[in-house]
């Protein structure tokens, strides 16, 4: 027998219990049980996390391919607390794409406004007799229309063009083609990685006047440009590299804000442009979810700049 006993406020509670009710005739029945019950409740608890991480998953997944240019379709599911979480990214999606397309229109409004008064101002300079004032005010239109151009490119960006799958290698040939047609010196390579999934989600425009933008401003202050591609499984890697005066460590980083113009080294030239030149190649990088880096070229001694764009 077990004798048990317990204070209570009305005296000792004795209770007697024989043995064998108190002590397990089989403990190999009840640790099965035990091993049951706890492999049913993990079961359990995976299958509920596995429903409530899934909406996660495809909010993550629908937010990475915002940040990188791609909408892709995203319903709210889940929990309380993600569905407004995905309700409230929906929202927000929504007023950003209402806001490019605005910022779109009001653009093309613009520079339908202003190209039509510099047309008429170059007809007019045009029918004036040719002496050294006219021509200094037909450059000064000049200026004036690629300022307008420069400064459109980097309002628009890229919001007009949809993200397709494209064919990097074939993208960079052209854009260094055009480059060679138009009397530059290019060295160019290209190293596929991955030659049986060769294509990129990318604004194929975008990125080629990118580039294009990159290979100008070195030839413009260099004598010999170099551009080396890298196609991998995670990120397509453009290395542009020359042999001019470079750009100083303290001020690679204020070059690639808009209208940042450097005073001296490579921007000798009073005329070099209006400095947005670097701020349109970031913001076409920042669009893809990629980077812009400046560094110094080990090989030519010049500019080294590292356009990523990830796959």
């Amino acid at each position: 027998m077990v004798d048990v006993q317990i204070q209570t406020i009305r005296g000792v509670l004795h209770a007697k219990v024989p043995r064998s009710r108190v002590s397990a005739t089989n403990p190999h029945q009840l640790l099965l049980w035990m091993l049951l019950t706890a492999i049913i409740m993990t079961v359990i608890s995976a299958l509920f996390l596995r429903n409530q991480v899934r909406p996660i998953r495809r909010l993550a997944d629908a937010a990475e391919a915002f940040g990188k240019g791609r909408v892709v379709p995203f319903h709210p599911a889940g929990a309380t607390e993600v569905r407004r979480a995905g309700h409230s990214f929906v929202a927000m999606r929504g007023r950003l794409e209402r806001q490019i397309e605005q910022r779109t229109q009001m653009l093309s409004s613009v520079s339908h406004d202003l190209r039509t008064p510099l047309t008429r101002l170059k007809l007019s300079l045009e029918m004036m007799s040719e002496d050294e004032e006219t021509r200094h005010m037909q450059q000064d239109v000049e200026d004036m229309e690629q300022m307008l151009d420069v400064f459109l490119s980097f309002s628009r960006g890229d919001s007009l063009e949809e993200v397709k799958a494209v064919n990097p290698q074939d993208l960079l040939d052209k854009v260094v083609a055009d480059c060679l047609r138009s009397g530059r010196e290019i060295r160019y390579e290209f190293e596929n990685q991955t030659p049986k999934s060769s294509d990129v989600f990318l604004r194929s425009g975008a990125v080629s006047r990118a580039i294009t933008n990159l290979l100008s401003n070195a030839c413009r202050y260099a004598d010999q440009v170099s551009l080396t591609a890298t196609l991998s499984g995670k990120h397509l890697q453009v290395i542009v590299e020359d042999n001019g005066p470079g750009i100083p460590e303290v001020e690679r980083e204020n070059v690639l804000k808009p209208f940042v113009r450097l005073d001296q080294s490579r921007n000798q030239d009073n005329r070099g442009g209006v400095g947005l030149g670097l701020a349109i190649v970031a913001d076409v990088a920042r669009s893809h979810g990629g980077t812009v880096e400046l560094d110094s070229s080990e090989r030519l001694g010049g500019l080294k700049v590292i356009f990523t764009i990830p796959r």
